[in-house]
């Protein structure tokens, strides 16, 4: 989280689940400088269009917002862990903010 926390990047983390669920979740990982937003009524998961077409969850899509609220990046990455993701994002991130 420090390659976040540098580039003073908010990390949110946004499914269908509730906010109980993620409370445990967060709790088990120790998530401290993660947001986490449950969306049971589905609102920004429609926004964003990341509903499984199948199944009643929602897909595991990286978005990167910036300052005005502009989609500067997304990728679907179907159910890979973030740990995969992270050097992505950070050249994405650095790309972005230069």
């Amino acid at each position: 989280m420090e390659q976040f926390r540098s580039r003073k990047i908010k990390v949110v983390g946004i499914s269908v689940d509730s906010v109980e669920s993620h409370k445990k979740f967060a709790e088990k990982h120790s998530l401290k400088d993660v947001i986490l937003l449950s969306d049971e009524k589905k609102e920004i998961v429609e926004k964003y269009n990341t509903e499984h077409w199948l199944l009643p969850v929602s897909k595991r899509v990286y978005i990167i917002v910036d300052a005005y609220g502009k989609v500067v990046y997304r990728q679907d990455t179907g159910f890979s862990l973030l740990e995969n993701q992270t050097s992505t994002l950070i050249s994405e991130i650095d790309r972005i903010i230069k």
